[in-house]
């Protein structure tokens, strides 16, 4: 039932239906468990499932769609802590393979809750969205990750006071290790950092069932860490980075070329580009002094009707192939139903509307998605980045809503930046290009947006995102 609920949610018509067949899985996997462990005589658990299932009915009906990625952050760290408390439980049983077990329970599981609780708190601005790096960062990192090994390794040998000695070693060393690490990680970054604990806390419920002997525990668990785990694959592929150079914060090499090539390149065009120049003198001089002739002429000349400068609205009113691309300022403003708005609006009139989806938009993936959805936008109007990247250039105009590092074209050649190589939407090809973000501040990789600062065909619509589309909507005629 698991493995179908997650094969109907690959469809986006049979996704809901898909989410509910998880769900019952995961009700009848509880059923099923209290019967055959035959606990089910035990009141105690039925209180527990009272207060969770209160606790999951009030998330879910004051949950704004904003605080959706926070809230998957948290779940995902419930779900480590709940393992960890498992490997907890077992730690006395018998045999090296079940005090292994128990323990790496313990310590994946500590790893993924405070990881994810760090994650929840950089999404909900509780801590700081930039990457905290502390002295001495990379160096105690790699220590709890070692002494969280070392207790693990060492409690398979270990009994009585010994184990205990293990046991809380390798809880209170891999929390630092989730706190040190999760830290590092900036905001730009947290897609892959979700999908990652995601994967983890799969991992840690499979290790958990190991421990107990629970098989509906280690496959459940081996289906959620093998998702996630492919699923941080492809984010990190859209970004062009290392799943070890995102935890660690450092930036994209280049790949190295050959000098002596490249030396011999750089003289061609400079000796090209000083022709050209001498060549453009030449040409400013002649027309300096066409102009100092015709002065006299221009200045008796009839005054005529200068044309009006061209607007954002003007251009939407004249476009009929549209773009927009959403963003992660599009769900702070909470805008996707003005953005639907503008959408319907300008396909009244002729349109072609399209979205485009960055892999990696947002902070979790599908965040924008999933505000489109909550938004009645049709999904065969969303595209991903590979699907749709070809034609800005053929585009009349495209949309910006508050999105900035995922079209930086900065991406293709700002060296040693966190956002070199990643692959980018070809904003920046259209010719016709607004902008309705907040203001022009760089994105959360702290790399300015040529695209701001380029003399044509760029509108700057700065401000609340409802705002400026509701400006927008009202001055198309």
């Amino acid at each position: 039932m698991v493995l179908a609920g997650i094969s109907m949610m690959s469809k986006v018509r049979t996704a809901v239906a898909g989410n509910l067949l998880s769900a019952l899985a995961m009700l009848c996997g509880i059923v099923a468990t209290l019967l055959f462990a035959g606990v089910v005589s035990v009141w105690t658990i039925y209180v527990s499932i009272l207060i969770g299932a209160l606790a999951g009915s009030l998330l879910a009906a004051r949950v704004k769609m904003i605080q959706m990625p926070q809230t998957v952050a948290l779940f995902n760290g419930l779900g480590g802590g709940a393992s960890a408390l498992v490997g907890i439980l077992s730690i006395g049983g018998e045999g090296a393979f079940v005090r292994f077990t128990a323990l790496l329970a313990v310590a994946v599981g500590m790893v993924t809750l405070v990881g994810s609780l760090v994650a929840a708190g950089k999404l909900h601005r509780v801590l700081p969205q930039k990457p905290v790096v502390w002295k001495g960062h990379a160096l105690c990192t790699l220590l709890f990750l070692a002494l969280t090994l070392g207790f693990v390794v060492a409690g398979i040998f270990a009994e009585g006071a010994g184990l205990t000695v293990c046991l809380a070693g390798a809880f209170v060393a891999a929390s630092l290790f989730g706190l040190w690490f999760s830290l590092r990680v900036g905001g730009a970054d947290m897609p892959v950092t979700i999908s990652l604990l995601n994967s983890l806390s799969g991992v840690a419920g499979a290790i958990a069932g190991m421990a107990i002997g629970d098989v509906f525990l280690v496959a459940v668990g081996g289906i959620v860490g093998a998702s996630g785990l492919l699923l941080t694959q492809i984010m990190c592929r859209a970004m062009n980075r290392s799943l070890m150079s995102i935890l660690t914060g450092g930036p994209v090499k280049p790949t190295p070329q050959t000098p002596v090539k490249e030396n011999e390149q750089l003289v061609v065009r400079i000796m090209d580009l000083e022709k050209k120049i001498k060549e453009l003198e030449a040409m400013v001089a002649d027309l300096e002094a066409r102009v100092k002739a015709l002065d006299g002429q221009l200045n008796a000349a009839p005054a005529t009707p200068v044309e009006e400068a061209p607007t954002a609205a003007g251009v939407l009113s004249k476009a009929r192939d549209v773009i927009i691309v959403p963003g992660y300022g599009m769900a702070l403003a909470q805008a996707q139903h003005q953005v639907r708005q503008l959408a319907d609006k300008l396909e009244s009139r002729g349109a072609r509307v399209r979205f485009a989806i960055h892999p990696v938009a947002g902070r979790m993936p599908g965040h924008m998605n999933v505000l489109l959805a909550e938004a009645d936008v049709d999904y065969e109007k969303l595209f991903e980045m590979d699907a749709i990247n070809d034609d800005f250039k053929n585009a009349d105009a495209v949309v910006v809503i508050g999105a900035n590092d995922v079209l930086n074209p900065a991406a293709r050649d700002a060296v040693g930046t966190p956002i070199y190589g990643m692959p980018v939407l070809n904003v920046d090809q259209a010719p016709e290009v607004i902008v309705c973000n907040y203001d022009l501040k760089p994105g959360y990789a702290g790399v300015e947006n040529p695209i701001y600062s380029r003399k044509q065909g760029v509108y700057l619509e700065l401000g609340d995102a409802k705002e400026t589309l509701m400006r927008l909507m009202a001055g198309i005629a």
